[in-house]
C-alpha cells in the first residue's frame, strides 16, 4: 500500500471491488458522452461481465484509492502477451479507466495510483505500457515518461 496527497491509501483491487471499478468506468464515460439510460444500462451490465472475467484470468489488474474509508479513485490495466521481440519479454499493458472522483481531483490521488500501477508493470517484466488520454490526461501522463506514439489506427 502506498499513500498520496488527501491522505489516499492505494491497493490491488480484487472480485469484490468490480462493482466500484464498472462505476468508476461508467462516470468516466458519462463525463465524455451524452447517453440514453438504455445505454448506460447495457455498458454497465457488460462492463461487469467483462471485468468480472478479465479480473478472475488475471488478464486485467486494477488499483483502488481510499481516504478515511471513502473510495476516492481508480485505476487499471490489461496485461497482455504479444509476440516474443529481440529486446526483451513479450509483454504489455494499456492503462484503462483512470478514474478520481470529481471533488478529490488535483489532490496526488492519481498519482499515487500510476505509481503504484507503473511499478507493478516493472515488476512483472512488462516492456511497454500504452493508454488513451484524455484531454486533461495529456497534461498529467508526461510526468510519468509517456510520450507521443507514432501508431496509426483503423476502425474498420
Amino acid at each position: 500500500m502506498s499513500e498520496g496527497a488527501n491522505r489516499a491509501t492505494v491497493r490491488r483491487a480484487n472480485q469484490d471491488d468490480i462493482p466500484t471499478l464498472v462505476e468508476h468506468r461508467v462516470a468516466l464515460r458519462l463525463e465524455a458522452h451524452d447517453v440514453s439510460a438504455d445505454t448506460v444500462r447495457a455498458f454497465r451490465a457488460a462492463t461487469t461481465a467483462a471485468y468480472a472475467e478479465l479480473v478472475a484470468a488475471g488478464e486485467f489488474i486494477a488499483w483502488i484509492a481510499e481516504c478515511e474509508g471513502e473510495i476516492i479513485g481508480s485505476v487499471g490495466a490489461f496485461i497482455r502477451r504479444t509476440l516474443p521481440n529481440i529486446d526483451g519479454p513479450p509483454r504489455e499493458a494499456r492503462v484503462q479507466s483512470m478514474y478520481i472522483v470529481p471533488d478529490r481531483r488535483r489532490g496526488g490521488t492519481g498519482t499515487a495510483l500510476m505509481r503504484a500501477l507503473l511499478a507493478e508493470m516493472r515488476a512483472r517484466g512488462v516492456r511497454r505500457v500504452y493508454l488513451r488520454p484524455s484531454p486533461s490526461g495529456r497534461r498529467f501522463y508526461p510526468a510519468f515518461g509517456f510520450e507521443p506514439s507514432d501508431e496509426m489506427e483503423l476502425y474498420p
